[in-house]
């Protein structure tokens, strides 16, 4: 028995003394490329903005994820509205996946982006941002933009306000008849 308990005393010690206790830990260490799962998550997001008893905003998402570290929200197949002062819808804004920076709103649209004014033009493309303070739209990926009347224009990139009644279209290409022009004046 008494050579059992020393066998195992130095059994203990050999194992300790080879043992590099700065290793230990290291294989749960965290990785640069690790994404922590979000802080809150809803399923059938739904936001509402008011200011002073009028409705701004009206925003819907199948998903959201908010990741307070980072300041963002994802939000996955939304629908935004906004409102103009008599409570009718300015523009609506979609796209299957965006992302908002919590403290500037600049706001990133990704895949299936439609713009639709109140104008009633429509902007289509694949990638679209928002710059909260310049209050304006950006896409440097092709768009199209469609008028009521049928006509349409495409390019490689535009800018353009919430309206979508100043837009800058770059290497624009004349589809249909030219937008503003009436089609009446063409002929």
């Amino acid at each position: 028995m008494k050579l059992l308990v020393k066998f195992n005393i130095l059994f203990l010690l050999l194992c300790v003394s080879c043992t590099n206790f700065n290793d230990l830990g290291k294989e749960f260490k965290q990785e640069d490329d690790f994404v922590p799962p979000p802080d809150m998550e809803f399923y059938g997001f739904r936001r509402e903005n008011y200011d002073t008893n009028f409705k701004q905003l009206d925003s819907f998402a199948t998903n959201a994820k908010f990741y307070n570290k980072k300041k963002v929200v994802e939000l996955y197949e939304s629908r935004t509205y906004t409102y103009d002062s008599n409570n009718t819808v300015a523009a609506s804004v979609s796209g299957e996946f965006i992302t908002v920076n919590q403290e500037t709103l600049f706001t990133q649209i990704y895949t299936n982006v439609i713009v639709k004014a109140s104008n009633n033009t429509i902007l289509y493309t694949e990638y679209l941002q928002w710059d909260n303070e310049k209050q304006q739209f950006k896409s440097p990926v092709p768009i199209r933009v469609e008028q009521e009347n049928g006509s349409w224009l495409t390019g490689s990139s535009m800018e353009g306000d919430m309206s979508l009644e100043h837009i800058t279209i770059y290497n624009e290409v004349d589809e249909g008849d030219a937008i503003g022009v009436p089609v009446a004046e063409g002929q």
